[in-house]
């Protein structure tokens, strides 16, 4: 997809994760968030050796969980449009490829990843459906993506709007999301949603 330029929501939305990178994953993930998280992951059927893309990575609360799945023979990529946010990957992983980029916009080959995994993100994301493309584009055959977050649909959208510069930024209805990712060319998808977790999958056939 060609990379269009960003627009005054864009750089607002991206100005709320830099001033807020050097403390984000100490203010927003508890102890038992982060075993919640760990808990998640471990549902996704991840393997030795795979691929993995962190999409919307932030500091990079995922990597050490995802690095304990893949081992050292796997390979992690994380990509944020926030650099300040990417700043910390190699604290968290230091062996993970960081990329500066749009969800819309992955500079990856088609096929390359085994996993695409978008942790708390999928919401602040401008074109939801150029993100599910790119999500479908860059999967291997038979790989899957997974938008996770911890707390439902309700909570993660009420949340957002407390602030400014992310308000609106919503995950879609149930049928909005299966219509996104349908379009996208996924043929099989699910959702697993509860007050306190939301994961939907995607499955390229």
């Amino acid at each position: 997809m060609k990379l269009q330029e960003k627009t005054g929501r864009d750089l607002l939305r991206q100005q709320f994760f830099d001033t807020r990178a050097h403390d984000w994953d100490a203010r927003n993930h508890s102890p038992e968030l982060r075993r919640q998280v760990a808990a998640m992951l471990d549902e996704l059927r991840i393997e030795e050796g795979m691929t993995l893309l962190d999409v919307g990575c932030g500091q990079g609360i995922l990597l050490p969980f995802l690095r304990k799945l893949v081992g050292e023979r796997g390979r992690l990529i994380a990509l944020d449009t926030s650099a300040a946010m990417l700043s910390g990957v190699a604290e968290r992983d230091a062996g993970t490829l960081a990329i500066h980029a749009p969800a819309e916009c992955i500079p990856l080959l088609d096929c390359y990843v085994d996993r695409v995994i978008c942790y708390s993100a999928f919401p602040h994301f401008t074109d939801k459906a150029a993100a599910a493309g790119e999500f479908f584009r860059v999967l291997k055959i038979g790989g899957s993506a997974h938008v996770l977050h911890t707390g439902s649909r309700d909570f993660i959208n009420q949340l957002h709007d407390r602030y400014q510069e992310v308000a609106g930024d919503y995950l879609p209805s149930r049928q909005g999301m299966e219509t996104l990712f349908r379009n996208a060319g996924f043929s099989s998808l699910c959702l697993d949603e509860g007050e306190n977790h939301y994961a939907f999958s995607a499955f390229r056939k």
